[in-house]
């Protein structure tokens, strides 16, 4: 998670309003809110996009990892993964098709539940046969 955190002034709102609008565009989604106070305006998400570089003050802090972006920048988490190429057997990847294919349907917590219960009978037979 991201943010932008800055005081609660006339200025500042004027520039949280650009921040936002620019975010709902790029269909980034986000939380914009207040403290508990009403002194500092603060806008959270997973990415977070500043439309133009002269909308960056000095009194803005930022929580995340800044980069250039267009005209502006873009603040992104830097406790996310890094995405890396697998290259699988046949076999593996059909096998990964075919979980695929069946958790679709289904929920999380559909899916964790029923590998937990099965989990529980596997652990439940193993113990019973010792």
């Amino acid at each position: 998670m991201v943010s932008i955190e800055i005081k609660n002034t006339n200025e500042n709102i004027l520039i949280a309003r650009k921040i936002r609008d620019e975010n709902k565009h790029a269909a980034n989604p986000f939380n914009l809110r207040f403290s508990e106070d009403n002194s500092s305006i603060i806008i959270e998400g997973e990415k977070l996009v500043i439309p133009e570089k002269k909308l960056l003050i000095e009194e803005m802090q930022i929580h995340g990892i800044l980069r250039p972006y267009g005209n502006g920048f873009e603040i992104t988490d830097g406790e996310k993964g890094k995405t890396v190429n697998l290259h699988l057997d046949a076999e593996l990847v059909k096998e990964i098709n075919t979980i695929r294919s069946y958790v679709k349907s289904k929920t999380q917590h559909d899916v964790l539940l029923e590998l937990f219960k099965k989990g529980l009978e596997q652990f439940k037979r193993e113990n019973e046969v010792e």
